[in-house]
């Protein structure tokens, strides 16, 4: 098979949740389980920052990965959907994965899709692991891809979770209510690790409190320790305050938009940790958000494509994060 043959292969032979909606979406871990084993398990060759949430998750892991990167640590980017080609998906360093890799990769392991029957999305995913491997990246940004206990990217062990905001979706899978969806999505806390939520929502703390008392993790809320002043007249800059660690940073972003802004202390925050967890000091660490889509590769958040007319481009698939664009 050339490329253009195995990704038409991935599209029509294995079960996709673009084309045929709740079907795709196998619950439990057997399947990337035995997948990622009889490949070496590669998901455990680097070091692992987990998001999820409802809204926010795939700005904020771009934003995350183009920090990592403007502070020189090699690291690798999943995330879902893409909007105009496969290889947006994974990323190392920016860069998109090389479509050799992918043919080569599913040839490879032709026989073992077809005996083990994964859905689209775990194919997806053990080949980014794959890849990062072979890459010998240090860090892995993973974004989740529905829900959080049950989905696939939850066979990680990660260094840091992020977990972005709860809000209305998927409750034909994840739940009615947003604490059957919070108790869902809580479900990528783990063990000894360290978790950050997002947004505080008052009425969910006491989830994520019992969860991470459970699995002995390091808990904080972003949006208590870090504080977002916007000044319009700095032209999209914004003065970012680390209360907990009495530091003040001044930063350009590129996202221009209100919402990307509720995303900033989730996004600082887990940078921050990265950052010390690798021992990288800088005067600026924060710099990546005003390059994010030159190192990543992001499009479709607020992108403005023409300006007469004026032409806006961004993307949302629940209430909430239409009600943010509007």
């Amino acid at each position: 098979m050339n490329y253009n043959e195995t990704i038409k292969f991935l599209y029509d032979h294995l079960p996709f949740y673009q084309k045929i909606g709740n079907q795709a979406f196998k619950k439990g871990l057997d399947n990337i389980e035995e997948l990622c084993n009889k490949l070496g398990n590669p998901q455990d060759a680097f070091k692992i920052v987990h998001i999820g949430g409802t809204n926010g998750k795939g700005s904020s892991a771009h934003s995350i990965a183009s920090i990592c990167k403007e502070n020189g640590l090699k690291t690798g980017l999943y995330t879902s959907p893409h909007l105009l080609d496969f290889r947006e998906r994974i990323r190392v360093d920016g860069k998109k994965i090389s479509k050799y890799y992918i043919t080569n990769f599913i040839k490879n392991n032709l026989t073992l899709i077809n005996k083990i029957n994964p859905s689209f999305f775990e194919v997806t995913l053990a080949l980014a692991f794959g890849y990062f491997r072979k890459q010998k990246i240090k860090l892995a940004i993973i974004e989740v891809g529905l829900g959080g206990r049950l989905d696939s990217t939850n066979i990680v062990n990660p260094l840091i979770t992020l977990i972005t905001n709860i809000g209305l979706d998927h409750q034909e899978i994840l739940g009615s209510s947003l604490r059957k969806i919070a108790i869902e999505k809580s479900g990528i806390i783990k063990k000894n690790s360290l978790t950050i939520i997002g947004e505080k929502q008052n009425e969910l703390v006491d989830i994520f409190n019992k969860k991470a008392s459970h699995f002995n993790s390091k808990l904080f809320y972003a949006s208590d320790i870090v504080k977002i002043n916007k000044n319009e007249k700095w032209n999209n800059e914004f003065k970012i305050q680390i209360l907990l660690f009495n530091k003040i940073y001044t930063n350009k972003i590129e996202v221009k938009s209100n919402y990307y802004i509720k995303n900033i202390p989730g996004i600082v925050l887990v940078s921050y940790y990265i950052l010390e967890y690798y021992k990288i000091k800088s005067s600026n660490p924060f710099v990546g958000l005003s390059k994010v889509k030159k190192n990543t590769g992001l499009i479709g958040r607020w992108e403005i494509l023409s300006n007469k007319p004026m032409i806006i481009c961004d993307i949302c698939h629940n209430v909430n994060a239409f009600r943010e664009i509007l």
